[in-house]
């Protein structure tokens, strides 16, 4: 079942997805990163693993369940304004 937010609020809580994500795979996009910035122009060859293991990482934390599992988060927090609101979303 999809919750419905209000569109402003789905943005916002689609960033906050992103940005878990972005902290639970740090340790892969820098890999990723210092491969191109290793390899130039050749990356898509040279840094195809790195790569691979990024996008599995990032999409592990950016599916429609883990974004449903946020609003509900924020509805059952009474929906927060603060900037600072984070939702608990397990390491996968």
């Amino acid at each position: 079942m999809t919750l419905e937010v209000p569109a402003k609020a789905e943005e916002a809580l689609r960033s906050k997805m992103k940005e878990i994500a972005r902290q639970n795979c740090d340790g892969v996009i820098r890999d990723f990163v210092e491969c191109s910035k290793e390899t130039g122009i050749a990356v898509m060859w040279s840094c195809r693993e790195h790569l691979k293991l990024m996008n599995a990482c990032v999409s592990k934390y950016t599916t429609d369940e883990v974004l449903e599992g946020i609003k509900k988060q924020w509805i059952d927090a009474g929906r927060p304004s603060r900037i600072d609101w984070r939702p608990n979303v397990p390491k996968i």
